[in-house]
């Protein structure tokens, strides 16, 4: 032993040199004792030493592993505590949610009501013009016109039927929905009835039909000019026998539009649209001395004309987006007048069906598509052309024939037939 261990001790338990004054084996991890001093026996094997101390390691590797262990133990409670956390949270809010829903629907279930309610307004001006006008605008309305069929005093009639039913109903009046109505019988027979704008933000607005409808009840002896607009909900119109009307509006946004006639005069023009839904034009022996024009950008138009007779010469404009249009022509009788125009369609056919008896009345069809056939079919008519322009002529068109319809028919995508009978 040399001077430098007599400063030195042993460990007992792996024979470690350490410092006299440790009081634990950095090795092994044992407690010294004081004052021990143990010395590995002279010629003892390094290899036993060694051997001491890879198990000390290895004993301290599974300290390490089970400390890892517990702490990774912890760490996946912590996170199962969160996500059950988490969970209770979403199903607190999820079942409030529900609960909310479900009352909801009970208390709309409880307060499910009906409601209808009419209101009557007159027009009697003091001085009578010759043409009486009346105007109509309703915002969520059908609107109907009709003619008295008994004599009555009145110049027109409005009458309001408020209808709508659904959960939430109890208690709420057509005031909920709509501004007070708006009546102007100075010189003209003016409604307006117009919906509240923000009523719809109200969630307890939205379970509720409605069926509002306008009648508007006008004289057989007077001559009226008539504009109506209806936002939501329709407008048609039946005129009778021998009632003429003078200039007649009719425009809708959502809804269709009709207007049906018999034997009566149409003096003026007559223009029919809508945004979303089909225009039906049906006369049967009426007398027209203004344009007729029939649009929708989503729907069909329909025209059909029964021995027709025109005052003057006049244009038909038939026209839709989306949608096909049709027109019917019965004609056997004298028409007076000649009639011009068009019946166009971007997606969509167009159908003429045309019929005369005379050699004094005839008709020609111009037919283009772009992707599609023109056909004729009808007797008496020849067409000239290519399968996507073709001219459809009577033949009497251009020789004894008086009066001609004289049309033209368009389309982008669809065909083009025209059928029917000239003799």
């Amino acid at each position: 032993m040399n001077d430098s261990d007599e400063n030195m001790k042993f460990c007992p338990n792996c024979g470690t040199k350490l410092e006299r004054k440790a009081s634990f084996c950095f090795a092994c991890g044992s407690e010294l004792e004081e004052g021990a001093a143990f010395q590995p026996e002279k010629g003892e094997p390094a290899r036993k030493i060694a051997q001491k101390k890879e198990k000390v390691v290895l004993k301290l590797t599974e300290k390490e592993k089970k400390i890892k262990v517990k702490v990774a133990e912890k760490k996946e409670k912590k996170k199962t505590k969160k996500t059950y956390r988490k969970g209770l949270i979403a199903g607190i809010i999820i079942s409030c949610l529900l609960f909310s829903i479900v009352g909801f629907f009970i208390v709309g279930a409880f307060t499910f009501a009906t409601y209808q309610e009419s209101f009557t307004y007159y027009y009697t001006p003091a001085s009578p013009a010759s043409v009486e006008e009346c105007n109509i605008y309703a915002s969520t309305a059908r609107i109907q016109i009709q003619y008295n069929t008994t004599p009555v005093n009145y110049y027109a009639k409005v009458d309001v039927n408020f209808h709508f039913s659904g959960l939430f109903m109890a208690g709420k009046t057509y005031q909920n929905f709509f501004n007070p109505i708006s009546w102007d019988n100075d010189s003209s027979a003016d409604l307006s009835l117009t919906s509240i704008h923000w009523a719809w933000v109200d969630p307890t607005n939205w379970f509720k039909t409605d069926n509002h409808v306008v009648n508007l009840t006008l004289r057989t002896d007077i001559v009226y000019d008539i504009t109506t607009t209806s936002i939501t909900g329709g407008i048609s119109i039946i005129v009778p026998e021998n009632v003429t009307v003078n200039d007649l509006t009719l425009s809708c946004t959502t809804g269709g539009v009709s207007v049906y006639g018999t034997g009566a005069n149409f003096s003026q023009g007559l223009s029919s649209s809508t945004t979303t839904g089909n225009v039906l034009l049906n006369f049967t022996r009426c007398h027209f001395g203004g344009n007729i024009a029939g649009t929708t950008t989503t729907g069909g138009v329909t025209l059909n004309t029964y021995n027709a007779e025109y005052t003057q010469d006049i244009t038909w404009t038939l026209s839709t987006t989306t949608g096909a249009v049709l027109m019917s022509i019965q004609q056997y009788s004298n028409m007076s007048s000649d009639v011009t125009g068009s019946a166009s369609t971007t997606t969509g056919g167009v159908t003429v069906q045309y019929y005369d008896n005379s050699p004094y009345f005839g008709a020609r069809f111009t037919g283009s598509t772009t992707t599609g056939v023109v056909s004729c079919t009808a007797d008496d008519i020849a067409g000239v052309g290519s399968a996507k322009y073709k001219i459809c002529t009577s033949g009497d068109f251009a020789t004894t024939a008086n009066n001609t319809y004289d049309l033209t028919c368009t389309t982008t995508t669809g065909n083009i037939a025209i059928v029917g009978d000239n003799n």
